[in-house]
């Protein structure tokens, strides 16, 4: 038993040297190998894929298994529920490990491929289904280390992206292009070029914004397909949106479209932000798509900060944390008193609200924000439109903007309240139900699941390993030589 102590998945490596035991001798020495290179638990961390496929691959080669075809699928089952016991180990011992200070900086310190192994790790253990109390933690401790070693995980570089057209958008640090993978229209976000001093702050944020959009996952939110540099300048490249932002779609269809359909659709996609501890912090109409079966979804995470789970602190890598348009901007946030927070998040979504209803930014007969953020901090809000009144419906509408317009943040709704509110008797807001809106195979959670080696394959992927032509051995793929630099940002 003391050859399995220093093997981080414990329960596959009882089990698989149990069958040892049995029917061959001939894989101690592989045990005794595990054991004398594991102890060390970062070591364990970054080896932990390639134990679990050597015990698997140990496994397959077996008198036993290769014999006892009609206990298949028990033995597969088996080996899914050692392997997801093994994994919520793994995750106690990550967290334990990163919860001391000395272990932290030896984390933050792994450069090379020791720091992929962990990213791609971490990566991982965020698209696990489980473990939602501690995915904030996990995730920052993502962001953290990517930021340090210049390291994106391996599933985030997308290939043979073309370039089509003009360009159709810009930002304060970025220009949208149109661009086709494989025949798919995809929207490419380019990093603007910067003077040299400034570039490395640039690219790391640029990856910060995929770390951050790569976790989130929901009908209401743009998907991320991934990273590519285009003459040598980085991408984040997302679904082509025909319609545009909310405000060209209303400009171009303004008859046809459920306004509270859309405000439905925005509050949800804020519902699942901010359940997931992600403050969008840029919340505003041109932030906001539309897709062909037009619903609303919400884009943009340049500004997204993260809230730690315990304490709802946010965490952010840039100076100004408060980030954002002055005229959709709580009140709190214009005197400096907070940065970016799900309250002020609630405030932007009253903006957006009234963009929706009246295809007018708030306070758009003011040009100069000083004037706006006077007004703002004096109490002041948009007047009610007339789009918005004659109807018990809008009358609760209003009072809902009204109240999440609230100079104390303490005073507004929460996101899952809007929506109750919004699907509830006063309002009857319904959404557009769709799931063909974009190609799922595109995206980078997609690729990630198609890896040979995935943390946690199926009963079915298993089986195929130990009793058919499955691949069991042998390291993830490398990134191909023509993106070989995609994953990777400036130290």
């Amino acid at each position: 038993m003391h050859l399995i102590l220093g093997i981080l998945p414990q329960n596959l490596a009882i089990y698989t040297l149990s069958f040892e035991l049995r029917y061959s001798v001939w894989v101690m020495h592989e045990f005794r190998a595990m054991s004398d290179h594991r102890r060390d638990v970062l070591e364990s961390l970054t080896s932990y894929s390639s134990v679990v496929y050597s015990l698997l691959g140990c496994l397959k080669q077996l008198e036993a298994c290769r014999k006892s075809s009609r206990a298949s699928h028990s033995i597969s089952r088996e080996v899914y529920k050692l392997m997801n016991r093994d994994i919520s180990v793994l995750v106690v011992q990550l967290v334990l490990f990163l919860n001391d200070s000395t272990s932290y900086k030896r984390f933050l310190a792994c450069r090379g491929p020791i720091a992929q192994d962990l990213v791609d790790l971490l990566q991982d253990l965020l698209d696990h289904e489980d473990f939602f109390v501690v995915k904030p933690f996990l995730f920052k401790a993502l962001l953290r280390l990517s930021r340090a070693s210049g390291l994106h995980p391996r599933c985030f570089p997308i290939w043979r992206l073309q370039k089509v057209g003009k360009q159709v958008a810009a930002g304060g640090f970025s220009d949208i292009w149109k661009g086709l993978v494989r025949g798919q229209s995809v929207s490419v976000k380019i990093m603007r070029l910067f003077e040299n001093e400034e570039i490395e702050s640039a690219l790391k944020e640029f990856g910060r914004e995929a770390l951050i959009w790569r976790q989130l996952h929901h009908p209401n939110l743009l998907p991320f397909f991934g990273l590519y540099y285009l003459d040598q300048q980085l991408c984040l490249v997302s679904p082509w949106m025909e319609y545009g932002n909310i405000l060209q779609c209303l400009n171009k269809a303004p008859n046809g479209i459920d306004r509270l359909s859309l405000i439905l659709d925005v509050a949800l996609g804020l519902q699942y932000l901010h359940d997931n501890r992600v403050v969008h912090g840029d919340l505003k109409a041109i932030n906001i798509l539309v897709t062909p079966s037009r619903r609303a979804c919400i884009a943009d995470f340049g500004f997204s900060s993260i809230a730690n789970a315990m304490t709802l602190r946010v965490t952010h890598s840039t100076a100004d944390t408060r980030g954002g348009t002055a005229r959709y901007q709580a009140p709190e946030l214009l005197q400096g008193e907070s940065q970016n927070h799900p309250p002020s998040d609630v405030y932007a979504f009253a903006c957006v609200c009234y963009e929706i209803l009246t295809g007018k930014a708030p306070f758009y007969e003011l040009s100069n924000d000083a004037t706006i953020i006077f007004k703002v901090i004096g109490g002041d809000r948009p007047t009610r439109p007339l789009s918005c009144s004659a109807t018990t419906v809008y009358d609760s509408l209003w009072d809902l903007i009204q109240d999440c317009w609230q100079g104390n943040p303490d005073l507004r709704p929460t996101a899952a309240q809007i929506v109750e509110r919004l699907i509830g008797p006063s309002i009857q807001a319904t959404t557009t139900q769709s799931t063909t809106d974009w190609d799922d195979t595109f995206s980078s959670k997609f690729r990630r699941s198609m890896q040979v080696q995935p943390l946690l394959p199926s009963i079915a992927q298993i089986k195929r390993m130990l009793f058919g032509d499955g691949v069991v051995e042998g390291k993830i793929p490398i990134i191909p030589s023509e993106a070989s630099t995609m994953h990777r940002i400036p130290e």
